[in-house]
């Protein structure tokens, strides 16, 4: 097992490519943090996924949201390994009928995300002389 008893957060992983993430990694010996925003899908998820799986729910485009999630998983196993910057969306619309609201909501998770979650891992990768930012 390539990924054995490392940490990973994987953002948006209660659907889609996260999910898989997810499910690979614990597969491959990983002890998994989901963040989601969804609160009842990353719930189900964890659930599903079984004891190497936790729930945190987050808001990455609050970093407020993201220095509680990692505080909450350095409490809970001491360490962050691996970082996985899923969480994403899209405002369907056309350009000239999206809203500049819909366009700051997708930069706001899809970018300023990436940056809140990264931001407040690399200390404690660099701390632990470890770390992936996928």
């Amino acid at each position: 097992m390539r990924l054995n008893n490392k940490v990973a957060i994987i953002t948006g992983a209660a659907n889609g490519i996260g999910y898989a993430a997810a499910e690979r990694f614990i597969e491959e010996g990983a002890v998994v943090f989901i963040a989601d925003y969804d609160n009842d899908a990353g719930n189900a998820v964890a659930q599903h996924l079984g004891e190497k799986a936790t729930f945190i729910q987050v808001d990455v485009a609050n970093r407020e949201s993201v220095k509680q999630l990692v505080a909450t998983v350095i409490e809970q196993v001491g360490c962050i390994d691996i970082l996985v910057n899923n969480a994403g969306i899209t405002r369907d619309a056309m350009l000239t009928k999206m809203t500049e609201d819909q366009f700051q909501q997708v930069l706001d998770v899809n970018l300023t995300g990436v940056f809140h979650c990264t931001q407040e891992v690399i200390p404690h990768m660099v701390a632990a002389g470890s770390g992936k930012n996928y």
